[in-house]
């Protein structure tokens, strides 16, 4: 919070502590429609995985770790604007209230840094369970998850160190030679590279709708579903211009800075909402995910140590729940056709699981087929 010079302290009108002029409750109506809507996405998602289908894996528990983290978020913003002052003119706080919203900002900024890394771990990490080994997709994953990490240590450290002692982030005086580093900076990279990460992350599995062949109401459903998943990144933008607004092109933080809680929490929710839409998939056919859960108790994704077999489908089977990447990783063409070759033992006269030959299947004949099964191994986890 940048301190007014005096020609502009001169400009601020007479202070007014009993009836302030405020933005109004329209933000509880936003963040109390998203985060029920957040928090039915992340318990559906560990219902169907957990209880129908058997097949959690660490991105379904990253995702409800920042669902705790997203509805921290949102009861901070809800708090901040309601009750710490970030919805009226800075002119209209006593000090007091201004230590306070600055308190406040400290732990929305932590919190917020948390709760969006780790709904970007998780749909990286969903990314690895259908990314073939040494594909061009996976290593582009592995670059934005070490991005996405470096990211989010890096920013915590700063954001707790760039005043010494922390105290003085809250404490406000009238001098400038503070025991802290100017705010801006950190501020301004953090949302800026939080837009690129939100970016890439959206745009990664983007090269499969020119690589596949899909029916209508699949182009459709992947059309929305990345509409849906720009919105993360439209929110994203506009918190970065809001911090950027605030700290450099206005003395009333408080009242412009209600902008940058509001684009917060709904960055947070809808990137918690985004994250868990492809896992609900089954709840489109109710049904065939019973019957897929009942008979399928292997370990999660990517454990490759069940010690029980499976039933092998055909990949265009309406019993299988799971949706089967051999047509979209094989540069065989009776495999991506769902025509199997009559010497391939479907009929169970082998003694390897169902996922050790969707291995097989997704080796890589040449660094082009690698490259290209990477691209479009990705569509797994959207449709």
């Amino acid at each position: 919070m940048r301190f007014p010079p005096a020609e502009v302290l001169a400009t601020f009108p007479k202070p007014n502590y009993v009836n302030p002029e405020e933005r109004g409750p329209g933000i509880m109506i936003v963040e109390l429609t998203l985060l029920p809507i957040a928090l039915l996405c992340v318990g559906l998602r560990l219902w169907i995985r957990i209880g129908w289908l058997h097949k959690s894996w660490w991105d379904d528990w990253l995702m409800l770790v920042a669902m705790i983290f997203s509805v921290g978020t949102t009861v901070l913003v809800i708090m901040a604007t309601q009750m710490y002052g970030w919805s009226r003119h800075v002119w209209d706080l006593t000090l007091v209230q201004q230590e306070t919203g600055r308190k406040a900002s400290m732990a929305g900024q932590t919190l917020f840094v948390l709760a969006s890394s780790f709904v970007k771990m998780s749909i990286l990490v969903s990314y690895f369970r259908i990314a073939p080994e040494k594909s061009l997709f996976r290593k582009l994953v592995w670059a934005t998850f070490s991005l996405v990490f470096a990211a989010f240590v890096v920013f915590i450290v700063a954001l707790w160190v760039q005043c010494i002692p922390i105290s003085s982030y809250w404490t406000l005086v009238a001098a400038d030679n503070r025991d802290c580093i100017p705010e801006g900076p950190p501020l301004v990279v953090q949302s800026t590279l939080n837009v690129v990460t939100d970016f890439m992350i959206y745009a990664l599995p983007i090269p499969t709708l020119f690589r596949l062949s899909l029916p209508m109401p699949q182009r459709i459903g992947l059309m929305i579903l990345f509409s849906v998943g720009g919105v993360i990144v439209v929110a994203g933008s506009f918190r970065a211009y809001w911090i950027h607004y605030t700290l450099y092109e206005t003395y009333d933080a408080t009242w412009e800075g209600f902008q940058i809680w509001v684009w917060t929490a709904v960055e947070t929710n809808v990137g918690v909402i985004c994250g868990c839409i492809p896992a609900l998939k089954p709840l489109l056919f109710p049904s065939r995910a019973r019957n897929q859960g009942s008979r399928d108790h292997s370990k999660p994704y990517g454990s490759g140590h069940s010690r029980r077999r499976e039933k092998i489908q055909l990949p265009d089977n309406p019993d299988n729940m799971e949706l089967d990447t051999r047509a979209l990783t094989s540069t065989d063409p009776s495999i991506a056709t769902g025509r199997l070759p009559s010497e391939r033992p479907w009929s169970g006269g082998t003694d390897k699981s169902r996922f050790d030959i969707d291995i097989e299947q997704q080796q890589p004949k040449s660094t082009e087929a690698s490259q290209m099964g990477g691209y479009l191994g990705s569509t797994a986890i959207i449709l």
